[in-house]
């Protein structure tokens, strides 16, 4: 479901990751840091898991497909709600999966649509870019 009204952002900020295991970690610890400074610290253990799951999505995307290029992080903020916007190199669909409790990843856009008020995708050139909003 979208939002009917766009909000307002007047906080934003963006960060380019290295496509490795290690862009995870610096993005969550990002996040946290910028939304304590943005006074919202009560959406960021959450905006802290969504910008996890969808970095570490496109980092497997980016290993799969054998692509280099960085992976785009942006944090949109108002008084009360952020947007997590992560951009990949990958043209590739973000599937949501089944949980599978055989299995120890595939769960990330389940995780994303329990926490998010929303989130979609879509493609860009050059790649595509998956957005999650948290209230």
């Amino acid at each position: 479901m979208i939002a009917t009204e766009t909000p307002r952002w007047t906080k934003s900020d963006s960060l380019e990751l290295g496509p490795f295991p290690g862009a995870v970690p610096s993005a969550r610890l990002h996040t946290r840091a910028l939304l304590g400074e943005w006074n919202l610290e009560s959406l960021a253990d959450d905006a802290e898991t969504v910008v996890a799951e969808l970095v570490a999505n496109s980092i497997e995307a980016h290993r799969r497909e054998g692509l280099d290029a960085a992976v785009g992080l942006t944090l949109l903020a108002d008084s009360e709600s952020a947007l997590v916007v992560v951009r990949d190199g990958s043209n590739g669909k973000p599937v949501r999966n089944e949980p599978d409790l055989d299995l120890e990843s595939g769960r990330g856009l389940l995780i994303v649509s329990a926490i998010a008020e929303w989130w979609d995708w879509k493609p860009v050139r050059g790649g595509k870019i998956v957005r999650a909003y948290i209230r």
